[in-house]
């Protein structure tokens, strides 16, 4: 919780419990009840260093007269707190409970608001401390305590501790606070509860759908978890609310498609985030798309998409990649002009090129140059690496022809 919170909260319940919450007690004398009415006519109307002044002498004033003293101390530290003045009104407070004789209702009431102020002034130890003692004489359970207890554990790093009392807020809240449900998982983040966090995270789109982190957080824990299903059913639901946005995300998703057998829709997310502008026709984001397509079997759509990036990036193994596809189609002249055109330029070299010697005599068998595919094939033998196919082929065409 922010710091502000804490002292905001503090202040609100002073203010709202008045510095007279005691006056009525017959143990007051009636110089301390006037002094304390007139001070707080001051602080009313916002004359609070000539309140505080006042009630620092009154405080002088009643040394030795506990219950005077404890109820004015009360009053100092509510003087303080309405001029930001924390670090003052703390020792006041503890002060007036140190004097023990005020009721136990106003004592509870005072641990209480010492607890937020040792939450506001990053005084996490001192905060466990009181409230732990305030849970001793709780008449009855409050969310607010145990978001306190919760954070002042969180806030020292012990995860662990803070798990049970951020649990019980929440159960305890007819509408708990997001920021709860937030240090909550971060608490089972931070000790590598991935169940815990998970079912938190699923509570957590109950309540909060719109919160697109949410959605993120928990498909990257189900993908670190290896339960690809589940991982994949959340992005969907991402996907079609518009909460996959960059890049990296969209990417993810179309890969997490084609390692579910579900190529075509991987394709298919890609070149919309493409037409959308969401992702870049770079060769990366294209080679994607024209794999999806290649494994959905979708030959001339994968062609679509592999032209585009060899039209970009002139790699020859692209090119190379581009022939198999279009032998694939069965697009046998494509095939045919693009490996002649690798291999003219010379821009393959030992074992890429006896495969596109190999290739293209497959293609120019297909389209009855016999003598050309020969021609081919005897160039692919010179690798050993295609060479038991190319004496393959050699001998079917000497053998058949």
């Amino acid at each position: 919780m922010p710091r502000h919170y804490w002292v905001w909260i503090a202040l609100w319940l002073l203010l709202a419990a008045g510095p007279l919450q005691a006056a009525d007690q017959p143990m007051l004398s009636k110089q301390t009840y006037q002094v304390l009415k007139t001070t707080q006519e001051w602080l009313s109307t916002g004359a609070t260093a000539r309140a505080e002044t006042r009630l620092k002498e009154l405080a002088r004033e009643t040394d030795g007269q506990a219950y005077d003293q404890a109820v004015v101390l009360q009053s100092l530290a509510h003087a303080q707190l309405a001029s930001e003045n924390y670090s003052a009104a703390i020792p006041n407070l503890e002060r007036s409970l140190e004097l023990g004789v005020l009721p136990e209702e106003a004592q509870q009431s005072i641990r209480f608001n010492l607890a937020q102020l040792y939450m506001a002034t990053e005084r996490f130890p001192s905060a466990i401390d009181i409230l732990n003692r305030w849970f001793q004489d709780a008449g009855a359970e409050r969310a607010g305590a145990y978001v306190m207890l919760g954070s002042a554990y969180y806030q020292l790093k012990q995860f662990r501790n803070a798990i049970p009392p951020m649990r019980k807020a929440i159960e305890l809240a007819d509408v708990p606070k997001e920021s709860w449900y937030q240090t909550l998982l971060s608490a089972y983040s931070e000790i590598k509860d991935y169940p815990n966090s998970v079912n938190l995270l699923h509570t957590m789109l109950k309540h909060f759908p719109d919160q697109p982190t949410y959605w993120r957080q928990l498909a990257g824990l189900e993908l670190m978890r290896e339960r690809y299903p589940e991982a994949l059913s959340v992005m969907e639901l991402a996907y079609l609310r518009g909460y996959l946005e960059t890049e990296r995300e969209l990417r993810n998703f179309a890969q997490l498609y084609t390692h579910s057998d579900a190529p075509y829709l991987a394709a298919q997310v890609i070149e919309q985030a493409i037409a959308d502008g969401k992702m870049e026709p770079g060769r990366k984001n294209l080679e994607q798309a024209a794999n999806a397509w290649y494994q959905a079997r979708e030959y001339e759509r994968a062609i679509a998409a592999l032209e585009q990036v060899v039209a970009i990036d002139k790699d020859p193994e692209l090119g190379l990649r581009l022939a198999q596809l279009y032998i694939s189609a069965q697009r046998w002249a494509d095939a045919e002009a693009s490996l002649k055109r690798l291999l003219d330029q010379q821009r393959l070299a030992g074992k890429r090129a006896a495969k596109a010697w190999l290739l293209l005599g497959i293609t120019r068998y297909e389209r009855n140059n016999l003598e050309q595919a020969k021609g081919a094939f005897l160039a692919a033998t010179r690798d050993a690496s295609t060479r038991p196919d190319a004496e393959q082929w050699l001998s079917f065409l000497e053998h058949n022809n």
